[in-house]
């Protein structure tokens, strides 16, 4: 096998970013650094290519050579565990740790600068169990009773990806500061949430606690033929905590350090904007259209983006 060199698995980590981020490949461009060992945009990079890593076996993506049935994906995402500590803990270069060393598993090209990524930053590997973790939790949970459940699966998928990050931007404050990356987790994951909740009720899921909801137990029809009166209670009560979450962050954008505030400050424009106009119409997440920010909102927010992270 061709060993890849830190700058071509830096250069595909960007590749995968710009195809499939797509507004966050944006945001994560404002992060400062050319190409080359120890940039912390090209950080970010290796940070989203190993996670879409991740996303692909839970989601039995095309050419991933992972089963449909849950069994299969499980045992593909433990697997992809123990390979990615097993590189970090000198178990290999990474070469031929993405494809099992037989060809079942995408990524060869992602582990040389995610595994320099890591270890520059140190960051934490029990953010990278978590991440997993949330994986395994979106194919096993369907329903979430309290919100404490839920608290625990967006802290999963949501939370730790902010933790991650700012250990690759930098911030004062320590515990205060990740804690408050953790709330603002919690907030762009419970406005994915609430803009999905229709879509996701077509799916037979429902991520809204039913310990908010005046019924004796969750369908998902309750979500799919418009606004319901049963329906509008719950989503009042997650939009409720949402802004709390929102709110309760915003410290957040001082402590951390500049070469992360312009990514920090669009990324979270865009999930505020999208919640702003649920706050507002919370029932219009149940109608057919999806929530989204318009291209010129987007373009605003970009404009304003590249013009902090010029300051």
């Amino acid at each position: 096998m061709t060993r890849i060199s830190l700058e071509q698995s830096e250069h595909y980590c960007e590749q995968v970013t710009r195809q499939r981020a797509r507004n966050f490949y944006y945001g994560m461009k404002l992060t400062p650094g050319s190409k080359g060992p120890g940039s912390k945009r090209f950080a970010m990079y290796a940070i989203y290519a190993w996670m879409r890593l991740a996303d692909d076996l839970a989601d039995a993506a095309p050419g991933s050579g992972v089963g449909n049935d849950d069994a299969a994906k499980t045992a593909s995402l433990e697997k992809f565990r123990d390979m990615t500590m097993a590189t970090l803990d000198g178990g290999g270069s990474g070469d031929g740790v993405g494809s099992g060393g037989g060809g079942e598993m995408p990524g060869d090209e992602v582990w040389p600068a995610f595994i320099d990524t890591v270890k520059r930053y140190e960051i934490p590997r029990q953010y990278l169990a978590d991440m997993i973790d949330g994986q395994l939790m979106d194919m096993r949970v369907k329903r979430y009773a309290t919100f404490d459940a839920l608290y625990d699966y967006c802290y999963k998928v949501a939370s730790v990806v902010g933790l991650t990050c700012i250990e690759v931007w930098g911030y004062d404050g320590g515990e205060r500061t990740r804690k408050l990356a953790e709330h603002r987790g919690i907030a762009f994951q419970l406005t994915n949430i609430l803009r999905d909740v229709r879509e996701d009720a077509g799916r037979d899921r429902v991520y809204l606690p039913g310990e908010d909801f005046d019924v004796f137990e969750l369908t998902p029809s309750m979500f799919l033929f418009g606004e319901q009166a049963e329906a509008m209670a719950g989503l009042r009560k997650t939009v409720a905590r949402a802004d709390q979450y929102f709110r309760g962050s915003e410290e957040l954008d001082r402590l951390v350090h500049r070469d992360g505030k312009a990514c920090l400050w669009a990324m979270t424009e865009i999930y505020r904007g999208i919640f702003e106009k649920i706050r507002r119409d919370p029932a219009a997440v149940l109608r057919d259209k999806r929530i989204r920010l318009s291209s010129m909102r987007k373009g605003w927010i970009a404009l304003r983006a590249r013009g902090k992270a010029a300051i």
